[in-house]
């Protein structure tokens, strides 16, 4: 007669040899512990790494000065939310022009053409330069007091030159924010030079500078790009996508030459 389950509970009975269950890793095997100790000492190192790159200090003493902390990470539901639209439909051709000038009018700030396609949903960054192209020509018939500038890889409308004498009656800018000549010198140095360490502008301006890069910085006319190879690896510095801005360049390489300068 076959063994019921209650036989298993006779102090009595003979108990079969059952193998030890063989331990799951992270439970309980010593090869599988690691020593102690180590998860601190690994923290520490990691923070050691960490606190090389973003504590050390300018080899010229501008102290204070650390790279831009890197954006955080979109959250994935925002993501997939915005992945799961559906594209924006495209407004018919007699329309183009106008989305094109209303997205331009709208921002205050240079777009690039990539940007104009995505947010009107054409197939083709071509269908957005052919139109800023008519836009252009038919402004220019026009006689408009406004046009579109190309700067810092984008498009922008901006008042036509020979009306600024009005504008600036409108836009006058408080004294704390105006470029004094100590920022405009530090700035054209950092502008022809970068990337450059502040250890070269002092030595071409003759005075120190810390407190001039901090205030183009603060004015986002600056940025650290990145660290020399020079012995301390000094922080470098270079101009921002706001600089050209500011400045109406499309690019570092409409700054003026010397001969430019020269017959200014």
């Amino acid at each position: 007669m076959p063994a019921t389950s209650h036989d298993s509970l006779d102090p009595h009975a003979p108990q079969a040899n059952v193998a030890p269950e063989p331990s799951a890793p992270g439970r309980g095997d010593p090869d599988d512990t690691p020593p102690a100790g180590a998860a601190d000492a690994a923290e520490g190192d990691a923070a050691r790494s960490g606190g090389t790159e973003t504590g050390g200090h300018d080899a010229g003493g501008t102290e204070g000065v650390a790279p831009e902390a890197a954006p955080e990470a979109e959250p994935e539901e925002p993501r997939r939310a915005r992945a799961a639209e559906p594209p924006p439909t495209p407004p018919p051709p007699d329309r183009l022009e106008g989305a094109v000038e209303a997205i331009l009018l709208a921002a205050g700030e240079a777009l690039t053409s990539d940007r104009i396609r995505d947010l009107l949903g054409l197939p083709s960054a071509i269908h957005v330069r052919e139109a800023l192209g008519r836009i252009r020509e038919r402004w220019a018939a026009a006689g408009l007091p406004v046009e579109i500038q190309d700067v810092a890889g984008g498009h922008r409308i901006t008042t036509r030159p020979e009306y600024g004498e009005y504008v600036r009656r409108l836009w006058r800018r408080p004294a704390a924010d105006r470029l004094t000549a100590t920022l405009l010198e530090t700035l054209s140095i950092v502008a022809y030079k970068q990337p450059v360490a502040r250890a070269e502008i002092e030595r071409i301006r003759g005075v120190q500078c810390g407190d001039a890069l901090r205030a183009l910085l603060d004015r986002r006319l600056v940025k650290v790009a990145g660290r020399s190879d020079q012995p301390g690896r000094p922080l470098l510095y270079a101009t921002t996508a706001r600089f050209l801005e500011v400045f109406g360049l499309s690019g570092l390489e409409d700054l003026p030459n010397a001969k430019d300068l020269q017959r200014m």
